[in-house]
């Protein structure tokens, strides 16, 4: 979603991404805010677990006791914090967090989740002397910084701006995790903005009807799904996790400015994402080889006889997880070719 207009602070989702799981698999995140202002923090009845969730602002609270309502913090991409509390948060066990940013005490801190593409006039006046911008994720600027108006600026990810804002960003930019990338900025040229979960094909990276100079933002996870033989982009900016055909290699790393995962695969071949298994049925349907692109968690069910998967199967690329029995196991890491994430047996899914 892009935003075109100035706001007091925004904070970004976390590369559209968020934290992944000891496996390598992404965790799914409620893409809201959680603010406190001396209230429960109780998010399961009576637990004390606060998780799932882009941000965690902690901000509204004001001491130690109130953070003792919390007994663990689990897949959240940001938690903020006043600075005075750090060390308390720090006692509360914590699993999956990404990004943990102390702020000043009483600092004005309005959470935006999401990607964000605005004018450079919007660092300019931030509307107080106590506003604090903490960005997670990607920051995208459509005109030259001038000035920067805020007590602080954290950015945990990356920095996209146009070439003339160096200085002011120099002097602005307080803390930053990640980044710094500069463009030509060229009057009339356009921005788009892809984020989530997105399937397009190779011909929108061609950019047809469009200008030479326009900028493309893959935020989530993209997949394109077959080649192209240009990009008509001055560049593509992807963050996240990007799936991309091999042959159209050259072509895409002559624009592309990449934080994440990016993975390759080859071939025509078929795409899954999310969660789903496979049984015997399915394969036994193929009338040739098929390739597999699994994005997400998997399970090649117990019918499955290995015979059968190195038959129909001809090659895998796998982001995420894939569950099989022992006996199919072998052939699994025979035929991932292409591996960001784990191959497991059921018994071993089971103990994590």
């Amino acid at each position: 979603e892009a935003i075109s207009h100035p706001c007091d602070a925004l904070v970004v989702g976390f590369a559209a991404r968020g934290p992944s799981s000891s496996s390598g698999v992404p965790v799914e995140l409620d893409p809201t805010t959680q603010r406190t202002e001396g209230v429960s923090m109780q998010t399961e009845e009576q637990t004390g677990v606060m998780r799932n969730m882009a941000v965690l602002d902690l901000t509204g609270m004001s001491s130690a006791d109130e953070l003792a309502s919390i007994a663990r913090i689990e897949s959240i991409s940001l938690v903020l914090v006043p600075e005075s509390l750090s060390g308390a948060l720090a006692r509360i066990p914590m699993k999956d967090v990404a990004s943990v940013v102390p702020v000043p005490d009483g600092a004005d801190v309005r959470v935006h989740t999401g990607s964000a593409v605005f004018g450079g006039e919007a660092l300019a006046d931030p509307g107080g002397d106590n506003v604090v911008l903490v960005v997670t994720g990607t920051l995208a600027l459509t005109s030259p910084v001038e000035k920067v108006g805020y007590r602080q600026v954290i950015v945990t990810g990356m920095v996209l701006a146009p070439h003339g804002s160096e200085g002011a960003l120099a002097a602005g930019l307080t803390k930053v995790t990640g980044s710094v990338q500069y463009y030509d900025h060229v009057e009339g040229q356009r921005f788009r903005n892809l984020s989530g979960q997105t399937k397009v094909s190779g011909e929108v990276l061609a950019n047809r009807g469009g200008n030479p100079s326009d900028v493309l933002f893959l935020t989530g996870q993209t997949i394109i799904t077959g080649p192209t033989s240009e990009v008509g982009f001055q560049n593509i900016v992807a963050a996240g996790q990007l799936i991309a055909p091999r042959e159209s290699e050259v072509e895409l790393m002559s624009a592309l400015t990449m934080q994440g995962q990016l993975v390759w695969y080859d071939g025509h071949p078929r795409f899954f994402s999310g969660s789903e298994s496979f049984g015997r049925a399915f394969f036994e349907l193929l009338d040739e080889p098929m390739s597999m692109v699994l994005f997400g968690s998997f399970t090649i069910d117990d019918d499955v006889p290995p015979e059968l998967l190195r038959e129909k199967v001809g090659d895998i690329t796998l982001i995420g997880r894939l569950v099989a029995s022992k006996e199919v196991l072998p052939v699994l890491q025979l035929l991932v070719t292409e591996k960001h994430g784990t191959i497991t047996t059921e018994q071993d899914a089971g103990g994590r």
